[in-house]
């Protein structure tokens, strides 16, 4: 026997052996589900049971109680209209919230605005005084020089005074 054959027969075998493995499995899956179904059943008669019971229990509670359950009714009523009466008046006031805050975001827009102009024009006041006062100050050092080279001038052209005795 060739390799091959030998092959094809494991392959077989493997084949068989999960068949069988699936089998058993797939039986006990089934047992299992019967059971369980069993017990559902069981359990579904079981609640059925009971909840005809509670139900005769309750029917037997509310005999006679039309009144009860008229008054009821017209307090689920009266709360319902309440409720849509409470739920127009509050979308009234959202709605009045809500172009106040527009209103306030418009208002402090225009005030940023304003504040930002009022910025743009200090700063160039500022620009234009500094650019003055550094002229001046420029025009200041440029007469201490004149006048220093004036005294120098003039130190130069008078002649010393000698002290007395020297």
């Amino acid at each position: 026997m060739e390799t091959k054959d030998k092959l094809l027969i494991l392959i077989v075998i493997a084949w068989i052996a999960a068949a069988v493995y699936f089998k058993a499995t797939t039986d006990t899956m089934f047992a299992k589900m019967d059971e369980m179904e069993r017990l559902q059943l069981k359990h579904v008669d079981e609640v059925n049971k009971e909840f005809r019971e509670d139900l005769r229990t309750l029917n037997l509670q509310f005999i006679g109680r039309g009144k009860h359950l008229r008054k009821a009714q017209k307090d689920i009523i009266a709360n319902t209209q309440l409720i849509h009466h409470v739920t127009d008046s509050l979308s009234r006031e959202i709605e009045t919230v809500q172009l106040n805050l527009e209103d306030f975001r418009r208002a402090t827009e225009s005030k940023f605005l304003e504040v930002d102009k009022s910025i743009e024009s200090a700063e160039s006041k500022f620009n234009s005084y500094k650019r003055l006062t550094n002229r001046h100050i420029g025009d200041l050092d440029q007469r201490l020089t004149t006048a220093e080279t004036d005294i120098v001038d003039l130190n130069d052209r008078v002649p010393v005074k000698e002290k007395n005795g020297e």
